[in-house]
């Protein structure tokens, strides 16, 4: 008996261990497309299309794992980004919001406020390099 109880907590070890590598692959493969798309608008009805996915499967998988929105992953990928640009780029506000998929400067104004606590302006004095147009 004991025997057989052991293999049984082997074969469910196994069986977890399994579900937990799938899961990370379907994980990896959200921030892979997150990472290619990053300068466009992206759905999350688009990565799980893209997945052959569920979207709230996905959503709620993203979660699990990485315990941050898929959502709030997304936006704070964007947020690096324009942090990048704001810094080292001579690019406007305006022409960042449009190339990484914003529908207008104030949306990503708002969104980038709300994960740094500064505005596009006052991240760009403080951190921004001087380029002359």
């Amino acid at each position: 008996m004991e025997y057989i109880k052991a293999v049984a907590e082997i074969r469910q070890q196994k069986k977890v261990a399994s579900d937990i590598t799938s899961k990370n692959i379907w994980v990896k493969q959200s921030k892979d497309y997150i990472f290619k798309y990053l300068h466009e608008k992206i759905r999350i009805q688009d990565i799980a299309e893209y997945l052959h996915l569920n979207a709230n499967y996905l959503s709620e998988l993203f979660r699990q794992c990485e315990n941050v929105t898929l959502t709030d992953f997304i936006l704070q990928e964007k947020v690096k980004l324009t942090r990048n640009l704001l810094a080292y780029s001579p690019y406007s506000y305006i022409e960042i919001a449009t190339y990484l998929g914003f529908s207008s400067q104030s949306h990503l104004g708002k969104v980038f406020k709300k994960y740094t606590g500064m505005t596009l302006r006052q991240y760009r004095e403080k951190y921004g390099q001087n380029f002359n147009k």
